[in-house]
């Protein structure tokens, strides 16, 4: 009987446990805002350049898209980020003193986008079509084939994402900009509805949709 309880009890934590770790998974879109505003200053736009910081006190930051980086995991690297981990002497600022722990994950994660090319590693699939499904299906359908009943009772032919090729001559950037400021007479503009977190993930999922 003792075993069962505390088996049950077991479970109980380990079950409402899993949403609220979900909540807290680091979020490279907001780790590039953190690192416009802390490290790009001294490790320039890309992670590999001296920031104008840098150049006026004449360092030399570490090349944050360099394989030592690149292959650590977050959490490692968030400690060297908030200087838990990093090696005494040097001029790295303690990030984590002014910094809490969640926005470090943040700030590492993007970090660790920094040389891959694509949507697919800005955005999350998941959330994007869960965002799909809320604001895009009325016109695009509901696999994107354009076939939504909004479009049709407006009588508007919509792009089918799912056909193939259709998605590859549409770069990253113009997908982003489409569904930011909108295009013709029927698509809106998506800015200011949804954050850019949001977008990202949107058309992350658009992308894949022609796969």
């Amino acid at each position: 009987m003792k075993h069962t309880i505390l088996l049950a009890t077991g479970l109980f934590f380990l079950l409402f446990a899993m949403p609220a770790r979900a909540e807290h998974e680091p979020n490279p879109n907001i780790g590039k805002h953190l690192y416009r505003a802390y490290c790009m200053v001294c490790h320039g736009a890309e992670g590999n350049t001296r920031g104008p910081l840098a150049k006026k006190r004449k360092l030399i930051p570490a090349n944050l898209t360099g394989n030592r980086y690149q292959v650590m995991s977050v959490d490692k690297l968030a400690d060297i980020i908030g200087y838990y981990g990093r090696k005494e002497g040097s001029q790295m600022p303690r990030w984590g003193d002014a910094i809490p722990e969640s926005n470090l994950r943040h700030l590492a994660s993007y970090v660790k986008q920094l040389t891959k090319k694509g949507l697919q590693f800005r955005g999350n699939v998941r959330r994007g079509r869960m965002i799909y499904k809320s604001a895009c299906v009325a016109c695009h359908g509901k696999r994107g084939k354009g076939n939504g009943i909004l479009a049709d009772l407006i009588g508007i032919a919509m792009v089918d994402f799912t056909e193939k090729g259709v998605m590859k001559k549409v770069s990253d950037a113009t997908l982003l900009e489409i569904i930011r400021k909108g295009r013709g007479d029927f698509m809106p503009a998506w800015h200011g509805t949804l954050n850019d977190s949001e977008i990202s993930d949107v058309a992350v999922f658009v992308r894949q949709l022609g796969r």
